[in-house]
């Protein structure tokens, strides 16, 4: 049998008597262009890195600068501001662990519902992973965070999240293999969908139910996709208060990470124009000439921005130390990288709002 893929490029998988068939001009053309974007964006790729790495190099270069310059006094003052920053940072992050476990047991449940991976592209599925870590941040950085379930979490799916997410296996979240359905068999009345398409509107979270938002990205090729999937499970369906809160530029579409964002910042504080003016920066918003003060943006204009936050250097002759002076640099430059070019990537999820 003939590769669908293969069969589409003109090639016949060695089979000498299936028939070769031609690409159109226009087919030729685009074929050239795509390849043509995939080369021009691997260049920018490496042109990105090596900027990166030299900027790194001339950072480092000038810290070690200074410190040789430092007496032994301002050496010893500098060593004992780096000890205090790592012990205010272990204890930041005992305290934020000790968050999520109690989230596990009490906190609100947030579904991310991840059976969507064979109508993803390979790129979609990266880039549904990247959504998940900053999902995952958002909670983790919360005064109150939630309950983070995924479930759905096999194959592909599961494979990509191993492949691309850092640290997910240290994450405080809860998984399950099967949908929603089976992990929450018997608890049907306590689902509740959150799509764009459903009638009903979102006023308050309620703490005995657990909100599902469809882990997609696809680029609006599946319209009401998320509603059709609750309707036919007999799931209740809710809709994020946009209109009544938000001037919207463009349809409501927000990406998974966003829609989280939201949610935890309502449990925080229950008000859902502090959510999303919590969630969407200030840079984004979009002011029309008869702004009464509502919340306008355009969600097009959203990208997805990493917080990560980083172990404090160190100072000293050290390998260790350098290495996580390094670690900072670079992360400091992939960060200033991530929120250049956040606005340029769309990671459009039609039904979650």
């Amino acid at each position: 049998m003939v590769d669908a893929e293969a069969h589409d490029l003109g090639v016949n998988n060695g089979d000498s008597s299936a028939p070769v068939p031609q690409l159109s001009k226009n087919q030729q053309k685009k074929q050239r262009r795509q390849e043509a974007a995939r080369q021009k964006l691997l260049v920018k790729k490496a042109e990105d890195k090596a900027a990166r790495k030299a900027s790194q190099e001339k950072k480092l270069a000038e810290r070690e600068q200074r410190i040789a310059q430092m007496t032994e006094e301002e050496k010893e003052a500098w060593n004992q501001r780096s000890q205090e920053k790592r012990e205010a940072r272990k204890q930041t992050d005992r305290e934020r662990k000790e968050k999520l476990q109690q989230a596990q047991e009490t906190g609100q449940r947030i579904i991310i519902d991840l059976a969507f991976a064979d109508k993803m592209t390979g790129a979609e599925l990266r880039s549904m992973c990247q959504q998940l870590s900053y999902s995952y941040s958002a909670n983790a950085r919360a005064t109150k965070p939630a309950h983070l379930i995924l479930t759905g979490y096999e194959g592909v799916m599961a494979e990509h999240i191993g492949q691309h997410v850092s640290g997910f296996s240290n994450w405080l979240i809860t998984k399950h293999a099967q949908g929603y359905l089976e992990a929450f068999e018997g608890h049907h009345e306590d689902l509740v969908y959150l799509t764009a398409d459903a009638e009903d509107e979102l006023s308050e979270l309620e703490p005995s139910k657990a909100y599902i938002i469809g882990g997609i990205v696809d680029r609006n090729r599946y319209k009401g996709l998320c509603w059709t999937k609750a309707e036919s499970n007999g799931i209740k369906t809710a809709r994020l208060p946009i209109g009544e809160y938000v001037k919207l530029h463009a349809a409501p579409v927000m990406t998974v990470n966003q829609c989280v964002a939201i949610l935890v910042n309502y449990l925080e504080r229950p008000d859902w124009q502090a959510a999303f003016e919590a969630t969407v920066p200030q840079r984004k918003r979009a002011a029309g000439p008869e702004d009464n003060g509502d919340l306008k943006i355009d969600l097009e204009e959203i990208g997805d921005e990493a917080d990560e936050e980083e172990e404090p250097p160190g100072l000293g002759g050290h390998a260790s130390e350098q290495e996580r002076e390094r670690k900072r640099l670079r992360t400091d430059d992939v960060k200033a990288s991530t929120a250049t070019e956040a606005s340029d990537r769309e990671h459009a999820v039609p039904d979650n709002v």
